[in-house]
């Protein structure tokens, strides 16, 4: 076991020492002063209906601890690929403030997203994000990552995108309570334990 999935997995460990917070993606966060973030994934604790395809204000680096993810990268078609022989996805567009409290910030607008090959990761593997870039995390139950961003004050706007005809769900992230963190935590090391 490495240094980094050492230290997550006492951390994990002694969760209880920890302040953490829902995401309505579907995981459970807490943060590291000097490192970024440790998200513990359960599609359980993941927000009905929730608008997953979004940009982050910042560049990240995720390494997956335990488990398995995969990250699906869209672009905007340009105007001359919205053609009928492939056509992009319709889907629609704004600006949010992001953390608690945030919400829709801009106007929506309507765009046609093309799908990238998506990229699967597992333990020991990380990936990078720009903050331009497109993306949807789908993992495994059970995933343990570590967000790594840059140091600095934190940026509030992001992009959020969620397909036409619907409307958008916010992922606002909420207090965790022993009844959340507790059973995702336990799920979590027992998988990474069968691993």
């Amino acid at each position: 076991m490495n240094v980094q999935a050492a230290m997550v997995r006492a951390i994990l460990e002694k969760h209880h020492a920890y302040e953490w917070t829902v995401q309505g993606f579907g995981f459970i966060r807490t943060k590291l002063a000097d490192v970024g973030r440790i998200h513990v994934w359960n599609s359980r604790l993941a927000v009905p209906k929730v608008s997953t395809m979004h940009t982050h204000p910042w560049p990240l680096k995720s390494t997956i601890i335990s488990g398995e993810l995969i990250n699906q990268r869209f672009r905007i078609a340009l105007h001359e690929e919205q053609r009928e022989d492939e056509p992009g996805m319709p889907y629609l567009h704004s600006r949010i403030k992001t953390g608690e409290g945030g919400g829709l910030i801009g106007d929506v607008t309507p765009v046609e997203i093309v799908s990238l090959c998506p990229e699967v990761y597992i333990a020991g593997q990380s990936y990078e994000q720009a903050p331009y870039e497109i993306h949807r995390s789908i993992p495994q139950d059970g995933t343990v990552t570590l967000l790594e961003r840059p140091q600095g004050p934190p940026l509030e706007e992001a992009s959020v995108f969620w397909p036409a005809g619907t409307e958008w769900v916010s992922a606002e992230p909420r207090v965790a309570y022993p009844a959340d963190i507790r059973p995702v935590i336990e799920y979590a090391l027992n998988r990474w334990a069968a691993a």
